[in-house]
């Protein structure tokens, strides 16, 4: 990647969302100073109501980032949406408060834009600060039923997915303020996917460039939010799809969920499993209207954005042999499925 020099180099502000980050925040946001090639506009701390030292910290040690201090702690999404609102360039990177950047991640990013001036969103490559040379997430694929797919974690290159993660993504602005926005619905799980999506749904597409790095300060997190990403699972799919594709889905995304039942039930969680699962039911009215603004913006069918031909059992439910076993037979039975009703989903 060639230098730019301060005058040719893209504007761009940065938010960290922060919740209680004491104990991370200091070499992100040491990150963020450093980055280099790119003109840093803004930086500035979204705080979800913390109760630890973490703006004592940034106070002391970063006296340059601005602070906005929330009254409460309604998840990541509604500090999302303050970042998006009040940040002065087209560009920001929105990321996470354990998250450590490569001095060039975001001028990589803006590259990627300037060769793809009708993004939406764009991720890099996100590695574990502790094992640098362990990927964690390199993008994905989404499948029908409901589930993410990984890509390769030794693939390369900048390529579109349906979707890209916030732990450290680069937004255009006015295209997500345009489409919604953050759904402050949501919380703890697909949050961020269902912006994705629907940027993409509505002809900004989204990249993952391998060649921008970040690592991640990864803290235990288990199965806490279980029920959330149940409910949030099904309320994606009930906003975002389709309703022909919903339908033709849905016997296999109830499959999927059996399987996710079981492996609850099996580690404890079933209590959670089955309350997100009753509370995806609800919400209708909103989730109607929300579908239906969805549909009316909508540039690109599902069937570009979906696939069937290989999904990642939820949990890690492949660890064992019969884990694997299961696994190969759903993929083998949604892979035909999926060949029998794509050729019928609505086109955009």
């Amino acid at each position: 990647m060639s230098n730019s020099t301060p005058d040719q180099a893209e504007r761009v502000s940065v938010a960290v969302i922060n919740f209680n980050g004491a104990a991370t925040l200091k070499p992100t946001l040491q990150s963020v100073l450093e980055l280099q090639h790119v003109r840093l506009a803004e930086v500035f701390l979204v705080d979800n109501h913390s109760a630890d030292d973490s703006l004592a910290l940034v106070r002391r040690d970063f006296p340059s980032v601005r602070i906005i201090a929330l009254s409460e702690n309604k998840g990541p999404n509604p500090a999302r949406n303050e970042a998006l609102r009040r940040a002065m360039t087209d560009l920001i990177l929105i990321m996470d408060n354990d998250i450590v950047l490569a001095e060039d991640y975001a001028a990589r990013l803006a590259e990627e834009f300037r060769a793809h001036p009708d993004s939406g969103a764009i991720s890099g490559q996100i590695r574990l600060y502790e094992e640098p040379e362990q990927v964690q997430y390199n993008g994905i694929t989404l499948h029908y039923a409901g589930e993410i797919a990984a890509r390769p974690r030794d693939a390369s290159g900048t390529v579109r997915v349906p979707c890209v993660s916030a732990g450290a993504a680069v937004f255009h602005r006015p295209r997500a303020l345009a489409v919604g926005g953050f759904d402050e619905d949501f919380m703890f799980g697909w949050e961020d996917g269902d912006l994705t999506f629907r940027l993409s749904l509505a002809g900004y597409p989204c990249y993952l460039a391998s060649a921008a790095r970040a690592y991640h300060q990864r803290r235990p997190r288990g199965l806490q939010y279980v029920r959330y990403q149940t409910r949030n699972r099904w309320w994606f799919l009930r906003k975002n799809y389709a309703a022909r594709t919903f339908w033709l889905a849905l016997p296999a995304v109830v499959a999927l969920q059996v399987c996710a039942g079981c492996f609850c039930l099996i580690k404890g969680q079933g209590k959670a499993f089955f309350k997100g699962t009753w509370e995806a039911a609800g919400n209708g009215a909103v989730l109607r209207s929300k579908h239906k603004a969805i549909q009316c913006m909508r540039k690109v069918a599902d069937a570009e954005l979906l696939q069937g031909e290989r999904l990642d059992l939820p949990g890690g439910l492949t660890a064992s042999a019969a884990g694997r076993l299961l696994n190969a037979l759903l993929n083998a039975v949604f892979r035909l499925y999926w060949r029998l009703i794509r050729r019928y989903l609505q086109p955009g």
